[in-house]
This record gives structure tokens, sequence and C-alpha cells, in this order.
């Protein structure tokens, strides 16, 4: 799963997140003071960096960690007891972590083809949820999480980070305040040198392809600021760059396409795995009519004729991980919608699986067809 991090800055940021959460209906459960207890469902890369982010939030104790790699699963319960907590129980088995005393949250990153049916799991079991990106890899699994979630009276929250980043909260509530005029276009890239990543990861039935495992999250944020999901999609790909590799690897580490959303905005977007070192670089970018803005940076640029200079983002680097984290923790004790909610998840997937179908078929595809 991508590891977007950022490090070190974290003031000033609890009142931006907080200014997203709406009002729910209290549940009886975890209190305003309550120690909650948290099961943790895979401790791979991603579930590691998680984990070592939820022991940093006060008030929470991890009382169960779930992994089917006896390795992943020692190595996790061995750093909740290196931080200072009581160990945990180990189960490979998550409906034996949804049985434990003590579970009132589950956190999960585990292969994307299993994230319906734990998701669907954890809601029916009355437990809050923080469930990483993407949420699901079909529609008809999208909307089952979608209807359960609003169903039930848990907090579901979608890792989406990036929602929990002043650097995007800041500079979004800019654009839909008309910063950058009438938007015209988008800017995605993913260039990565750093791989490829072999496993699940380049399997398309598990990971979803990279199209939508890594680019579900650029695609959040230009819904989120475009306010709308797109209408149609074109893109052109290869899927046979490291066959040499990885035999039944179908992921296409190349491909390029263009996204229009409603108002004729087009968004273009660039994703290689197949990058020289000198170009890794990833970005997410959003032009208007007066000007654009780096979402990563927190930078605005303008047009000549706007006689304004260049405004960075002045808060430094930031762990947007631990404060997506803490923002699900503040939605949970406060029983308040969380910054990400299932419905952000599901149609960030959407746009996915949008550009998907445009670059298997190599035809223009549609939205209303892909819901149809």
């Amino acid at each position: 799963m991508a590891n977007v991090n950022r490090r070190g800055f974290l003031g000033a940021t609890g009142a931006l997140v907080a200014g997203q959460l709406g009002a729910r209906e209290a549940t009886a459960g975890v209190g305003a003071n309550d120690t909650i207890g948290i099961g943790v469902v895979g401790v791979g890369s991603r579930g590691t960096v998680l984990l070592k982010n939820l022991l940093q939030i006060p008030g929470v104790a991890i009382r169960s960690v779930c992994d089917i790699d006896p390795a992943h699963l020692e190595q996790g319960l061995k750093t909740v007891s290196e931080a200072g907590q009581k160990r945990p129980e180990g189960t490979a088995e998550w409906q034996q972590l949804l049985a434990t005393d003590g579970i009132d949250v589950v956190v999960a990153a585990i292969p994307c083809d299993l994230h319906a049916r734990l998701y669907l799991d954890v809601i029916a079991a009355g437990k809050d949820l923080y469930g990483e990106k993407p949420m699901c890899l079909t529609p008809a699994d999208l909307d089952a999480v979608v209807k359960a979630t609003r169903a039930s009276k848990q907090i579901v929250q979608i890792g989406h980070q990036r929602r929990a980043d002043p650097r995007f909260l800041e500079t979004i509530g800019q654009v839909h305040g008309g910063e950058l005029g009438s938007l015209v276009e988008g800017r995605i890239l993913w260039s990565n040198s750093w791989g490829p990543l072999l496993g699940w990861f380049g399997q398309s039935q598990r990971s979803g392809d990279w199209i939508v495992e890594q680019a579900v999250h650029n695609w959040d944020v230009m819904n989120w600021a475009i306010r709308a999901r797109p209408v149609r999609a074109v893109a052109l790909g290869r899927n046979d760059l490291f066959r040499d590799r990885q035999a039944e690897r179908d992921v296409h580490d190349y491909y390029s396409g263009v996204v229009e959303y409603p108002g004729g905005i087009f968004v273009n977007i660039i994703h290689s795995w197949v990058a020289p070192q000198k170009f890794n670089e990833e970005y997410t970018r959003l032009i208007g009519t007066k000007g654009g803005i780096d979402f990563n940076t927190g930078t605005f640029s303008y047009r000549p004729d706007q006689k304004k200079n260049d405004r960075p983002f002045g808060g430094g680097e930031l762990n947007n991980t631990l404060l997506a984290l803490q923002a699900f923790v503040r939605s949970v004790r406060a029983r308040s919608e969380p910054v990400c909610t299932v419905e952000h998840g599901r149609d960030a997937v959407l746009t996915c699986l949008l550009v998907r179908t445009a670059v298997k078929s190599q035809t223009v595809a549609t939205m209303e067809q892909l819901i149809s």
C-alpha cells in the first residue's frame, strides 16, 4: 500500500480536522475519557506503520493483533510490548480478534481483495473501523459497505490520510472559495523508481491494479476539490513490463489517461513504475483561470495577470497518517462523522475503476455505464 507519510509538524491541526466533523447520533460505547480497545488486522508494511502511529496516541490500548504470517504477527506483538503496553492477544483469524473482549475498534491494512469481507464483518460485529484504502474493488462491494455503515451506528473511516492533512484541508477550502477562479484542468503524476512491487500487488484481481491501489489517493483529492466524481475517461497503458519478474503479473506498470469531470474540467494522469531515480516524483495539481495549486506542497501559483506571488504552505513536514488516526479516535469518542467517509471511499474507487475500464477497453468509458 502506498506510504505517503509526512513527519514532524503537528501543531494547529486539531481545529482544522475538527472543522470537518459533522454531528452524529451518540451511541453507547467508548466515552470521552475511556480507553479505546483496538484490534489491528494486518501488520505487514502498511499495517506496521498504522500500529506504530496508534501507539503514539494517548488513551488507546492495542488488545489484539491479527496476521496470517507468523513472523509479521510476532513482530506486531513485540512492537506493542516494546512501546510499554501489555502484550496483546495474537491470532491468524480476524473472527477470533472480533470476539476478543475489550475490542471497541478495528484498524485494518490487508490485501485489497479482502477489504469488503473484513469491513462488513467488522461493522456487523458492532465495532468501529479504520480501514485502509482502496475501500473495495467492485461497485457491488462498495455499495454494500456504504449500506452496512449507514444502517449501523458505527464510525467507519477510510484510510485516505490526506483528508486529515492541513496542506489539503486549507488549500481545498480556498479552492472551494474561488482562489483558482473557474477550474479547467488537473494533473496527476505517479513516477515510481522504487519498484516493481511483487506478490499480490502485481495481481490485478487482488490489488485492483495500480490504477486502483495507488492512484486512489489522488482521485480522492480530485473528487474532493472538484466536488464531483467524473463522467468519462479515455486511457491507454501496458501490463507487460515486468513479467520476467512475476509470471502472473497483470497490473499496468504504465498508463496515461484523461478524465472528464462535470463542467468541462479535465484531469490528466501519468502513472509509471519504470521511472529512473531522477524522475521519482508524485504530485496532484489543479489549475483554474486565476492560478493553480500543488496539493502535496500546498503551494499556490498564479497567472501573470493576477500579479500575485507564489504562496507556499508554511507548516513544514507532516505525518498525515498520525493525523488521520488522531482524527479517527476523536470521531470514535465524539460519535461524529469521520474525515473520510464511506461515500468518499466509494467515489474514489469508482473513479479508479472508470480509468481502469478505459485502459482495458481502449475506448471511452463512462461513469453511467460503470455503475448501471
